[in-house]
């Protein structure tokens, strides 16, 4: 019964440094290296607003000629 009243709770990640003696600012430093690798900012960015669908697909459209570019760029 308490499996389904949080099965529609978000996920969470977690991020953690271990610094025993190390200095405040290379622990900030790591842990933002990771935070920006596990992409947490970027769901999160994404989730806190509404995207039209049809800006969705304009953006997506927009990615795909822009990798196309670069390999045309590459292969010339």
């Amino acid at each position: 019964m308490a499996d389904q009243v949080y099965s529609n709770r978000p996920k969470t990640a977690h991020v953690k440094v271990k610094g025993n003696g190390m200095n405040i600012d290379l622990m900030l430093k790591i842990f933002k290296r990771k935070v920006k690798e596990s992409g947490i900012l970027e769901e999160y960015k994404t989730r806190t607003e509404y995207i039209k669908p049809s800006e969705k697909k304009k953006d997506k459209m927009n990615a795909s000629r822009k990798r196309q570019r670069k390999l045309d760029r590459e292969q010339e």
